[in-house]
């Protein structure tokens, strides 16, 4: 019998962003439903929400969530993901995630995230992969280090 220190359900970005994190301290089994490239990811149509706009501030996104969550969501819960959540796309961008960049440049020059504005959110701060490259997204992720990796069984 396999024995395994961490059991992922599910191969799309956060299963396997969680898998790389942990693989240092253990053997991981990612259950995933057909194969390593099914999963919600591939089929997304809405965005990430993060404060990433000049405009917007953690404030203001608890206080849309907890609105469109029409008293069903605990507030410390949603205070903590909002403000976790521009370190996590961060993560995301340097485990080689491409988000879908506006024409606007950065004072540095570089490109600016293209942000949506979506459901019950006051500012713009849905980040979108276009579609072709949600696939390609969960792709490079999932070549980080699942190939070769003796603790990542699947």
């Amino acid at each position: 019998m396999k024995q395994f220190d961490f059991l992922i359900l599910g191969s799309g970005i956060a299963g396997l962003t969680f898998a790389l994190k942990v693989a240092p301290r253990g053997r991981v089994a990612i259950v995933t439903k057909k194969n390593r490239a099914e999963s919600n990811t591939n089929y997304a149509q809405g965005g990430i929400a993060a404060v990433t706009g000049k405009d917007d501030s953690f404030e203001l996104h608890v206080r849309d969530t907890l609105a469109a969550g029409a008293g069903l969501c605990k507030e410390k819960v949603v205070r903590t993901i909002v403000e976790e959540g521009p370190a996590r796309i961060l993560e995301l961008i340097e485990l080689g995630m491409k988000f879908s960049e506006s024409e606007n440049r950065a004072e540095d020059g570089s490109r600016e995230l293209d942000l949506g504005r979506e459901g019950g959110h006051s500012r713009r701060r849905i980040l979108h992969a276009k579609e072709h490259d949600r696939s390609r997204n969960r792709k490079r992720i999932a070549r980080r280090d699942f190939k070769t990796a003796e603790h990542f069984h699947f």
